[in-house]
């Protein structure tokens, strides 16, 4: 073999190893896939919204001309509620929720005035659902006619503070709006003067929207693979 031949043949077969390296698979591991699920619904947020409910309340009178002589009567009077409220909700991590909410109301009951209330809220989230508990301190304005001396009678406009506490459950609709079903009971105080000594209570259902300005957002969640 002259020399020629021996470096075609040599040529020829560095080529074919070439063209064989470039077919074998290469061992660099793939990109990693990227994969993004839908968010995490959160409550966290402001929000503003209205409530329509109905109530009843009830007046305990005591030491009253009843009838035939002095007594401890009580009056039964409902009717309907109504009007917007105010809030904050968080949602650490995991299903806890906090919040804080104040309401304002007008109502339909007998010798009610404006009422209005600032609760805190504890509640645990099921992704859109929430149920919760509430609590705080209630006020209301109230009037009252009682018989000073017959047949003159008196008008008495007071302002009660108590407590009220309940609880309900909510679902969110959208990311911003969600609807409730809410059960209070109120203890509006006592009313002591020269005209009349009485205590107020109440219990109430309302149902109502909120609109959530959803500060946070939902959170994505996003996963390698």
């Amino acid at each position: 073999m002259n020399i020629k031949m021996l470096a075609g043949a040599l040529a020829v077969g560095l080529l074919s190893s070439t063209a064989m390296a470039a077919d074998l698979p290469s061992r660099r591991a793939p990109a990693p896939v990227v994969v993004a699920p839908a968010p995490i619904f959160t409550w966290s947020g402001f929000y503003v919204g209205a409530q329509l409910g109905y109530a009843w309340d009830k007046v305990s009178l005591n030491n009253v001309w009843w009838g035939a002589g002095w007594g401890n009567p009580s009056l039964n009077r409902d009717g309907i509620v109504g009007g917007a409220h105010v809030g904050f909700l968080f949602q650490p991590a995991g299903p806890l929720v906090l919040g804080v909410e104040g309401d304002l109301e007008g109502s339909s009951v007998r010798g009610s005035g404006i009422r209005g209330s600032v609760r805190g809220r504890l509640g645990v989230a099921f992704d859109r659902a929430l149920i919760y508990a509430t609590g705080g301190l209630a006020w209301g304005n109230f009037r009252y006619t009682t018989i000073a001396f017959w047949p003159w009678t008196v008008d008495v406009s007071k302002t009660h503070t108590g407590w009220t506490v309940g609880g309900g459950v909510e679902y969110a609709l959208t990311n911003n709006w969600s609807a409730r079903l809410e059960y209070r009971y109120t203890d509006w105080g006592k009313i002591n003067n020269t005209w009349i000594d009485a205590r107020r209570t109440e219990h109430a259902v309302r149902a109502g929207v909120s609109y959530r300005f959803n500060w946070g957002g939902p959170v994505a969640v996003v996963a390698r693979y």
